[in-house]
């Protein structure tokens, strides 16, 4: 049987973090808009284009859904937070063509080092399938 998503020569990453505590709604909204931008930007920069999406999703009190498809349109995002935000989980998943599975979980895992650096992340346990440590407790899995 062919594996459509390499026959598509796509990459998927996809992690789950929770935080305790408090921030500022417009300063946690402004480092997930960060991260998504500069995860686009660092596929773009591997591609040349964006041929897939980065998707970024909190629930705490209220949620937030950003989702970016193309960096000329922006980032669509529905906001219903509360401010302040006060303990959550975060779901931050891409999927792209043109780029291999290692190459985007390299990329996301700095680019949500801007949301990590605001709220202390707590990375649900690692669940991905292949022989090496990443040095950290992140989950890993296809979108």
């Amino acid at each position: 049987m062919e594996n459509s998503k390499e026959a598509a020569d796509a990459g998927s990453f996809g992690v789950e973090a929770h935080f305790h505590g408090r921030v500022a709604k417009q300063e946690l909204i402004a480092a997930a808009q960060a991260t998504v931008v500069s995860t686009a930007e660092e596929i773009i920069k591997k591609r040349g284009i964006l041929l897939g999406h980065v998707k970024l999703f909190i629930a705490a009190n209220g949620t937030l859904k950003l989702n970016m498809v193309d960096p000329d349109l922006g980032i669509d995002c529905e906001d219903n937070l509360a401010d302040p935000v006060v303990d959550g989980e975060i779901k931050y998943m891409a999927a792209a063509m043109g780029v291999a599975d290692h190459e985007l979980e390299a990329i996301m895992r700095d680019s949500i080092k801007k949301i990590d650096q605001l709220i202390k992340l707590n990375f649900k346990k690692h669940e991905h399938h292949h022989e090496h440590d990443h040095g950290c407790n992140v989950t890993f899995e296809g979108v």
